[in-house]
Formats: structure tokens, sequence, C-alpha cells
């Protein structure tokens, strides 16, 4: 694993550590999520050695509104997190961060014309898909090894009850964090 994502990484781990009792029994399953979508970034592009943290906590806050503030529509309160989360060096980086986070759900390419959060979105959705639909540059193996380092312990089926959760939150709309 390259230095800048093990940096990724350990962000991650650091407010995992801190966070834990938040998750609850989905600790092990939210985080391996997070480590294969720092891994799939890693893979996509070249993560900036001041982007590594940036990267850690965005990927670390993504989706962790769905526990921290017990709703569907977890965007919002996620991105408010992470921000607030950013280091005092990390700060100019918090738009970044937010853009990591509003566009991941995207279901057409990111607005954003920094490529790591077209990279990020990717990953989520290849993550999301198990390899169905892989970022670019990301072979099935690469995404089965991370699989085997960080396994997915039933992520899929934790997403299928989100799912169904936002249907009774809001009917109409029970997918408020998709975009176009």
């Amino acid at each position: 694993m390259a230095a800048r994502a093990r940096l990724s990484h350990e962000v991650a781990d650091g407010l995992f550590n801190v966070h834990a009792a938040v998750f609850g029994t989905d600790l092990p399953v939210y985080r391996g999520h997070v480590h294969r979508v720092i891994g799939l970034v890693g893979a996509q592009c070249d993560v900036r050695d001041a982007l590594a943290r940036p990267l850690g906590v965005a990927a670390f806050f993504h989706d962790a509104g769905i526990w921290f503030d017990n709703t569907w529509n977890y965007l919002p309160s996620s991105i408010r997190r992470a921000t607030a989360a950013l280091d005092a060096e990390d700060q100019r980086q918090a738009g970044l961060v937010s853009a990591l986070i509003a566009e991941h759900h995207r279901l057409r390419p990111a607005h954003s014309a920094d490529p790591l959060v077209e990279a990020f979105r990717r990953a989520d959705l290849t993550d999301l898909t198990a390899s169905a639909l892989r970022a670019p540059g990301v072979s099935r193996q690469t995404y089965r090894a991370l699989v085997a380092e960080y396994p997915a312990r039933g992520f899929r089926p934790l997403l299928l009850r989100a799912f169904g959760r936002g249907l009774r939150e809001d009917p109409l709309h029970p997918a408020p964090m998709l975009k176009l």
C-alpha cells in the first residue's frame, strides 16, 4: 500500500477509534466500506500528500450521517461533520471534502473539476456494486484483494435495510442522496 493511501487509512481508523460506539454492530461493515473506497481511490489516481488526510476524513464521514444523525437523508450532516473534523492545516481543503461527499452518489460524472472527486464517486459505486461497475483502471483482482483485506461483512444487506428505512422516512423520495 502506498504511503499516502496508508495515511488516509490511518486517518479513517483514528476516527473509527474515536466514534466506534456510534456505529454499534455496524462498525465492521461500514469500516470495511470506508477502507475499500480509500483503496479504490488510490487504485485510480495518485493522491497528493496534502490530500491524504482530507481523503481519510471524507471517506470516514461520507455515509456516517446515517449513524450520527439517524437519518437516510445524510449528505448534509455528513458534510457538516467532515468539514468540522478537519484540522486547522486541512481547513483549506474543506471545499474538496464537501465535494467528495456531496457528489459521491451522483449518477453521472462529478461536476467538480478535481479528479479526486470523480475517483471517489467511482470508488463508492464500484464497492456498492461489488465491482460489477468498476472504476477505470480497477481490475476485479484489485477489488478482490481489497475485499480480502477489508471484508464486506454484510455491506449490501445493510444498504437494503437502510433503503427500507428511507422508504419509511419519505416514501415519495426514498433515496434523497442520489443526484443526476
